[in-house]
């Protein structure tokens, strides 16, 4: 027996072109790049922060494995639930002040979100210029570069979906469409 597809397709979609976006971005600045000589300047590269870092987000991932969330975690933000939170909050946004507020609020977590994906895209191709990794932190290296901006966007689109979880309508909904005792007042049939 095969188990659903548990993620939205508009969700991944947007992900998808805005990493597309992100490839043609950093293609546009790899071909733009200088024939300057490339200087590094020491201390840029903030490798002891990402170290520690990178032990919390293994801390977190542990964590997560141990307690069977690991998957459900990382695929959660693009998840059919998420879509249809993110549905549920613009439509009540409409017809209620305080649904409409949290829509707010939750913008500049969304675009964060959002932004990481595109981000991500730039990056692989743009890292490729020497100028573009010269004094970013993880630099001089394309891998070590890719290794410190790949952690710090991962960990700053965990915290806005995070916030995003917080924010958006229709978290006490269950998938029966029975109302828990923390949910939001709304119930959306399947």
């Amino acid at each position: 027996m095969t188990t659903p597809n548990p993620l939205s397709r508009p969700l991944v979609a947007t992900a998808t072109a805005l990493f597309v976006a992100g490839v043609v971005t950093g293609t546009s600045t790899y071909l733009a790049r200088s024939d300057a000589p490339v200087v590094h300047h020491d201390g840029t590269s903030a490798w002891a922060v990402h170290l520690v870092l990178t032990a919390l987000a293994a801390g977190a991932v542990v964590v997560l494995a141990a307690r069977g969330r690991l998957r459900a975690t990382l695929l959660a933000p693009l998840g059919r639930s998420a879509g249809r939170r993110v549905r549920l909050t613009l439509r009540t946004a409409a017809r209620r002040p305080g649904a409409a507020l949290r829509a707010l609020v939750a913008v500049p977590f969304a675009a964060l979100f959002l932004y990481g994906f595109w981000r991500a895209g730039e990056q692989v191709v743009a890292g490729l210029d020497p100028h573009f990794t010269a004094d970013a932190w993880g630099g001089p290296s394309y891998l070590g570069a890719m290794y410190c901006h790949y952690l710090d966007g991962a960990l700053l689109m965990a915290v806005a979906a995070l916030a995003l979880h917080g924010l958006l309508l229709g978290r006490g909904v269950l998938r029966t469409g029975v109302r828990t005792s923390s949910g939001v007042g709304m119930v959306e049939a399947r």
